[in-house]
């Protein structure tokens, strides 16, 4: 068989897998639509039982049941909230894998590779796959290095809401860095490259605004869309009195410290026989309310566990000059929302800006999470350095080709090769005493070896044949993280547990 006809195999097998593939994903994206579905039927569901027991709660005279009632009717409104978030999470996703079968079927169709797939079989330089391709600079930050897209949302009242992309690499000795989202809703011009605001009447301060790993960004979006369904749907959130405002504040600080409700009340050195959680109950019943709690609360808790600094994005519901708005405050550290400091960096948005916010947080998290530059069949690095096992064997296997960005190396693995990599590749990742970190093939056909650590916690995979070329690429634990998840989709086409707000389809 000449190298043309080699080629043109190939080329035949990976469309075919291509075509494979575009059903699956249609599978998945009709089992999303399902699930969105059962929860919005459920929402719906829990919102008439609301409404119910809203009206029992303000006719019913004995104070004990009407109280039951306004409880349940509370629960009720927050499990049907709960519910169009779960639905809004499956429909997202399903437009997801609607988008992966369009283009998979634009490529079975035309015969024409995307621009993430690198052309096989010739041994050259390849291409470096695009990353974050939607995402642009739209004010003019992006650097190349730490600052990968810059976009900005306009709010009807108060600051607008800033994302902006962020790479900090491997974080050096300090922090283990990593990809992230950020999130600022500073009055002032703020760059997110350096972190310093510039007012038009004073010096630059430092505002660090909550940097969100991609599946902090999801949840903030999902919030979004569902606050901006509550006010569309007429949802009037109630009046703020001192006693609601007092309870949010406590409730803030609960959440950062829930071994906190536990302890007693204290004024100066007296001690009252209540605990903090008793007098969240009492705050609470002061303004009793049928109406669920609006509140969304993201705290940047992925680049705390990294090393780097904290921060959280809350998001509520207003009534603002006679219209409900959606706000956005982004905060640093654990501070709270609701201090007259953070009053200024409060953003108001219509329920169509903080759709569109949505759409644009969800395209920075795709964004944040190519920094793994990681897509099905393959991983991809800088500098032209790549891992591809996209291309499928006769047997059940697949050809695995390395890039340094030099040279490249294929060594073709049968499906029981395929499996035991990826099995020893997770018990590597995963400290397990089982784990081997060297397949040597057959008849000493070629090895893979990630056995040399390194300082982050990631390892060298070295990949060649005895004798031979070799190939060396460098992996980060989050990398090897994203690969051990794709490897595990690729090969049994089930995907790893997603955090989500309720159980995958």
């Amino acid at each position: 068989m000449t190298s043309v006809d080699q080629e043109a195999m190939r080329v035949a097998n990976r469309y075919a897998a291509t075509v494979a593939k575009a059903e699956t994903l249609q599978a998945r994206a009709a089992a999303c639509r399902t699930a969105a579905d059962r929860y919005r039927r459920d929402a719906r569901a829990n919102q008439e039982s609301a409404e119910q027991h809203a009206v029992a709660a303000r006719t019913i005279r004995e104070a004990t049941v009407a109280a039951e009632h306004a409880r349940t009717a509370r629960e009720a409104e927050a499990e049907a909230a709960r519910e169009i978030l779960a639905a809004h999470y499956y429909e997202a996703q399903a437009e997801q894998y609607d988008a992966q079968t369009r283009a998979a079927g634009a490529i079975a169709a035309g015969g024409t590779l995307t621009s993430q797939e690198i052309p096989m079989g010739d041994g050259t330089t390849p291409q470096a796959a695009s990353t974050s391709p939607a995402v642009g600079d739209v004010l003019g930050y992006a650097d190349g290095d730490t600052c990968h897209g810059t976009d900005q949302v306009p709010a009807a009242a108060g600051p607008a809401t800033t994302l902006a992309l962020m790479d900090y690499g491997d974080g050096g000795t300090s922090w283990d860095g990593g990809r992230y989202v950020a999130v600022g809703t500073s009055p002032h011009r703020w760059n997110p490259v350096t972190n310093l605001e510039q007012s038009d009447s004073g010096p630059s301060m430092g505002y660090a605004a909550p940097h969100l790993d991609p599946a902090e960004a999801e949840t903030a979006a999902a919030h979004l869309d569902e606050l901006a369904d509550l006010a569309e749907a007429g949802h009037r959130p109630p009046t703020p009195t001192k006693w609601s405002r007092a309870a949010l504040r406590l409730e803030h600080l609960l959440a950062g410290d829930a071994d906190l409700a536990g302890e007693k009340v204290r004024i100066i050195d007296d001690e009252l026989p209540v605990t903090m959680r008793d007098l969240l109950t009492l705050l609470r019943d002061q303004q009793p309310t049928t109406t669920a709690a609006t509140r969304r609360h993201v705290a940047a808790t992925a680049i705390d566990q990294a090393g780097g600094d904290t921060g959280a994005l809350w998001l509520d519901l207003v009534d603002h000059d006679g219209a409900t708005r959606i706000v956005v405050a982004g905060v640093e550290g654990t501070e709270d929302p609701d201090d007259d400091f953070w009053q200024p960096y409060t953003a108001h948005h219509t329920p169509g800006q903080a759709r569109e916010l949505a759409t644009k947080l969800r395209t920075f998290a795709a964004g944040a999470r190519d920094g793994h530059d990681i897509e099905p069949g393959a991983l991809h690095l800088r500098g032209g350095r790549y891992l591809d096992w996209s291309m499928p064997g006769p047997d059940g296997g697949r050809s695995i080709e390395a890039g340094d960005g030099v040279d490249a190396v294929i060594l073709d693995l049968t499906g029981e090769q395929l499996r035991h990599l990826r099995e020893q590749l997770h018990y590597t990742l995963t400290a397990d005493p089982r784990a081997q970190e060297f397949v040597s093939l057959d008849d000493d056909a070629g090895y893979i070896d990630w056995s040399t650590p390194l300082p982050d916690g990631g390892r060298q995979l070295e990949m060649g044949v005895p004798g031979g070329q070799a190939v060396a690429i460098e992996l980060t634990r989050p990398q090897i993280v994203a690969l051990d998840e794709q490897l595990h989709t690729d090969l049994t086409g089930v995907g790893q547990p997603a955090e989500g707000p309720g159980p995958r389809p």
